[in-house]
């Protein structure tokens, strides 16, 4: 039974690792319920592999988009120091919550984020399929104020990474969507710049605080290797498929379903807390 689960649990890593990379979300949003409610991991062990299967997705991802020409790099680089500071604040953060309030905090926190993902995920998708999306107007130059707000959205999108172990994808597709105004691919091969040198700052700074090295190689081992090379591999392809042959709404169907389990779940837990 247990080389069953951990069959079910590859597949849904790797099923999560090639839905996200089209989005520009590293897949955290599934990773830690995926650890926390089929492996039964304790929350800051989850936290911190479920940011190193983020990265290996952002880096896989990254590198199909950056070859296909989707991806600003000027802009990602100036969004990129606020979102590493973001990721430190947020672990930081965690580490505290989790401390002093239990796991229950980091889960009512990922509630919170679920809910906003779902919103922007249908409202976008309401665009789309509205034809209103694609416009061929060009994006505003980052710079003054607007530069401003966007380096304040990726320190906030740094911080939920840091906070919660996801990417921070779903702020930055938000920001690069709606306020620059970048098309689906574009926006997601910027997401990724800023995550791929985000999320090892955030796991380094969940490392040295919780002390979970040692941790992770007991509980992975050598496996670790392979598993994440096949993560950059099917994050890869994913974004490689979605790009040369999927409409983006193929792929966000599954995601809203999934998103929407994980939401059921953790409300299960705050509800038993709460009202019972």
């Amino acid at each position: 039974m247990e080389l069953v689960l951990i069959v079910i649990v590859m597949l849904l890593i790797l099923m999560t690792a090639f839905m996200f990379a089209p989005l520009g979300l590293g897949g955290g949003v599934l990773y830690v319920p995926i650890f926390i409610y089929l492996l039964d991991w304790d929350i800051k062990l989850s936290l911190v592999c479920s940011l190193l299967l983020v990265w290996t997705v952002s880096m896989g991802s990254r590198a199909a988009h950056e070859s296909g020409g989707y991806s600003v790099d000027d802009v990602g680089r100036k969004g990129t120091p606020a979102a590493l500071c973001g990721a430190i604040v947020g672990a930081l953060i965690a580490a505290l919550l989790i401390d002093h309030l239990g796991d229950m905090s980091i889960k009512i926190g990922a509630s919170i984020l679920l809910v906003w993902v779902l919103y922007r995920t249908v409202k976008q998708l309401n665009v789309e399929m509205n034809g209103k999306a694609n416009s061929d107007d060009e994006p505003p130059p980052v710079e003054g104020t607007l530069l401003t707000k966007y380096r304040a959205g990726c320190f906030s999108g740094g911080a939920a990474s840091g906070l919660l172990g996801i990417g921070g994808g779903a702020v930055f597709m938000t920001l690069h969507r709606s306020v620059l105004g970048f098309k689906q691919h574009q926006a997601a091969g910027t997401s990724y710049i800023i995550e791929s040198w985000m999320v090892p700052v955030g796991v380094a700074t969940h490392l040295v605080i919780d002390g979970t090295g040692a941790l992770i190689f007991e509980t992975l081992g050598l496996s670790i290797i392979p598993i994440y090379l096949s993560v950059v591999g099917t994050a890869w392809l994913g974004a490689k498929t979605a790009i040369k042959l999927l409409p983006q709404r193929v792929l966000t169907y599954p995601f809203i379903i999934a998103v929407v389990a994980s939401l059921l779940r953790y409300l299960i837990d705050i509800r038993e807390v709460f009202f019972l």
